[in-house]
């Protein structure tokens, strides 16, 4: 009897097949799958990191006496039906126990890497277990923490690399690090230098997502530019939700971003907030001088409620200059975004992008019907969509993520 896992590489983002052998034929067993020290985007920020994911799926074996977790039809468990990753997709927190966030940089964990153990039992009765590693960032990847005036941030990149293309990483509206870094550390084992930028909520930041300066950006940018790892002829940037909303005005804003790739974006500035109150101002400053936003509407948040779908009317002052933007862009949206109006903001955006005058930067956009605004790395597990179907969010993650690292890496 052995349980061997299957795959082309050992990364995070990448699909795997736990495949059984030396069974009884046509014989009927529980598959068991722990993530033990895993670290999912789509959970809640706060959740204790020492606790396990899991899932199980009641599977037959076939007339060699083989079971394929990716090719086999799950019978029930966990999930129902014949799904590359479905297993791992379904995996759920075992508790909810939570834990106080760290303010300090250097306090706050950097896993590289997770384990997955596998269990084979009949009729409740364990047969046989084995655990396989699974990489966030690969060994060869080396990390540095950075302290600028007004963002903090960690480096990744591959040891012995040179000029190699660089991206900086920003997460949403909770403005850490802990999601910006897991993608960046995925990225650079992908082959890039990347860096992943913190621009609120830590110590020696500000504490909420108001009146940001673009220059946290600008002193990133200007210090990976400089790095003998870095071709600085070619860095790109990638945001997710409110970090979207950065990328796209740091990108307007400099012309040394050379490649943009932003998930769930907005296409204008929005108010600032303060804990979840309206903060009175902009989100974003630069040189001193606040940006123009658009307010946020009661009328709006009304109407977002009753008609079950976000609506937002943008001020005309506020909207992104999209147009000034000297690089290429990719846009990624769900029609079904809960948060905003992500695929109205992507079709503004593309509008906005045509009334340029010259065709040497390429626009990609990607609009996606199976899932919401929580867009990131694929296959992680993501619970998030009770009304929405598993399998196409799923599909929509593998389909973001993948075009993403294939965007970067023609472009840039």
């Amino acid at each position: 009897m052995r349980i061997h896992l299957v795959s082309q590489d050992n990364l995070a983002d990448s699909p795997f097949d736990i495949q059984i052998s030396g069974l009884e034929a046509n014989v009927t067993y529980l598959v068991r799958m722990t993530l033990v020290d895993y670290y999912n985007i789509n959970a809640p920020m706060d959740l204790e990191a020492t606790v396990p994911w899991q899932s199980q799926g009641i599977y037959t074996a076939d007339e060699l006496g083989q079971i394929s977790v990716n090719k086999t039809y799950c019978q029930t468990g966990s999930y129902q039906g014949q799904v590359e990753m479905g297993l791992f997709f379904n995996s759920k927190p075992t508790e909810n126990k939570r834990m106080s966030l760290q303010s300090n940089l250097s306090d706050i964990p950097l896993r590289d890497s997770f384990e997955i153990q596998v269990e084979l039992l009949k009729n409740e009765e364990a047969l046989e277990k084995a655990r396989f590693k699974r990489y966030y960032q690969t060994p060869q990847i080396r990390h540095e923490e950075l302290h600028f005036s007004k963002a903090q941030a960690r480096i990744f990149y591959p040891e012995r690399a040179k000029n190699l293309p660089a991206i900086i990483v920003l997460s949403g509206s909770d403005g850490r690090i802990e999601k910006a870094q897991n993608i960046a550390q995925i990225l650079a084992s992908r082959g890039f230098v990347t860096m992943a930028v913190a621009y609120f909520g830590l110590e020696r930041l500000p504490k909420d997502l108001d009146r940001i300066d673009l220059d946290s950006i600008e002193k990133a940018l200007s210090y990976l530019a400089c790095l003998p790892q870095v071709d600085g002829e070619r860095i790109g940037i990638y945001g997710r939700s409110k970090g979207a909303e950065l990328a796209l005005l740091a990108v307007s804003f400099f012309p040394e971003l050379k490649c943009l790739v932003v998930n769930s974006p907005s296409c204008a500035v929005l108010e600032g907030m303060k804990g979840y109150r309206n903060s009175g101002h902009s989100s974003w400053t630069y040189r001193g001088k606040e940006l123009p936003y658009t307010k946020f509407s009661f009328k709006d948040f009304i109407m977002s409620k009753l008609l079950r779908r976000p609506q937002i009317h943008y001020q005309t002052d506020s909207y992104i200059p999209v147009e000034k933007i000297q690089g290429h862009l990719f846009l990624i949206g769900a029609e079904k975004d809960e948060i905003w109006p992500a695929y109205e903001s992507i079709e503004k955006i593309e509008e906005r992008w045509k009334r340029r005058g010259t065709s040497a930067y390429k626009l990609k956009k990607l609009i996606l019907k199976s899932s919401g605004h929580m867009l990131t790395l694929a296959y992680q597990p993501n619970s998030r969509y009770k009304k929405l179907a598993w399998k196409g969010v799923l599909a929509d993650s593998v389909k973001s993520w993948q075009a993403t690292v294939e965007f970067f890496k023609r472009y840039l």
